[in-house]
């Protein structure tokens, strides 16, 4: 593809697939309820390749469909919110195609962060559960945990990439 702006559209499009994917596909299920996936990971790597935009819109439309089609419509309004800004923040608060890990690990855990918090807020703030929400913070941390390690460790090998540069 010549067109560098078709090229980003159909990258993001792929990374907003796969996010639906990796969410749905592989769940590791945590003490206490909940479980772990991939889908941060893909939000993360996206960001970090292509930018916030693509981050953002990767990281919405792709996590939103994942909870659509698992059933939990009540989260997917929510989810859209968190993931974009997930990735808009991971895409922001690092220079890209950086070679720098700190620099990728600062800016992952900016993202994970904004996650942790937005899951927080809506479910006290929206879908009313007050202070229970507190419950969720130890699942949501390990999902941070796990999508920011496995995006460490795979960006090296992405970069590399002659379809992503």
């Amino acid at each position: 593809m010549k067109n560098k702006r078709l090229r980003k559209l159909v990258l993001t499009a792929l990374f907003a697939a796969m996010t639906t994917v990796a969410t749905l596909i592989l769940q590791i299920p945590i003490p206490g309820g909940g479980y772990v996936n991939p889908g941060d990971c893909i939000i993360l790597l996206c960001a970090w390749l292509l930018g916030p935009a693509a981050g953002a819109a990767a990281g919405g439309l792709g996590a939103a469909l994942a909870d659509l089609l698992a059933g939990y419509a009540l989260y997917a309004p929510g989810t859209l919110i968190v993931k974009a800004l997930m990735g808009l923040c991971a895409g922001v608060f690092l220079c890209r195609r950086t070679s720098r890990l700190s620099l990728r690990l600062a800016g992952g855990a900016m993202a994970e962060a904004v996650m942790v918090l937005g899951y927080f807020a809506y479910e006290a703030l929206v879908l009313g559960v007050g202070m229970g929400a507190v419950a969720g913070l130890p699942g949501n941390a390990i999902q941070a945990v796990f999508g920011l390690a496995a995006a460490v460790a795979i960006f090296p090998l992405l970069r590399r990439l002659t379809q992503i540069k």
